[in-house]
């Protein structure tokens, strides 16, 4: 059974891996650009708590770097960065994911860390809907299992159903 428009299934697979998939109802290349066009991640990709994206910086090429600064309304900042590992236009998408919780503490020129978690993203089109399979390796069946007790299940479906209507509005 396939889930329905909005639903994100979350699959464990070993100790350190979860899978995560979920349909879109647009083209995969719709879908595709609005995870790497900064311009359209803006409109959907929210933070927790109700913080937006402030910042989206990213080289789009294999071994270009990114960053996601988040921000609410108090001026409380977080973000991601990281590498991109693997791109192949519109079909997948690998990168690293560290996370920068104290941002008077975060130097973009140093070292990832090695313990980074690996995340891939692969767009395939069903018809006139497109699945996405969304594939993250923590560091530690520890950090695996704190990811998912965390809910990043539901702060997920919360960001896709905010690219849902995006994906209405710009189609």
């Amino acid at each position: 059974m396939k889930p329905n428009k909005n639903e994100v299934k979350v699959e464990r697979r070993g100790e350190t891996e979860v899978v995560f998939t979920r349909y879109f109802a647009a083209p995969r290349e719709l879908v595709f650009e609005c995870h790497t066009k900064p311009e359209l991640m803006k409109r959907w990709l929210i933070g927790p708590e109700g913080m937006v994206l402030e910042t989206c910086e990213q080289d789009l090429r294999v071994g270009g770097k990114y960053l996601y600064l988040y921000a609410d309304k108090n001026g409380n900042k977080s973000g991601v960065y990281g590498t991109f590992r693997e791109v192949v236009v519109p079909e997948t998408l690998a990168n690293t994911e560290n996370y920068i919780f104290d941002l008077s503490a975060f130097d973009p020129n140093a070292p990832e860390d090695p313990n980074a978690t690996f995340e891939s993203r692969t767009f395939t089109s069903e018809g006139d809907k497109t699945l996405m399979t969304h594939v993250c390796r923590y560091a530690s069946p520890e950090v695996c299992k704190m990811m998912v007790e965390s809910g990043a299940a539901d702060g997920m479906a919360e960001c896709y159903l905010e690219l849902d209507r995006l994906l209405d509005k710009v189609r």
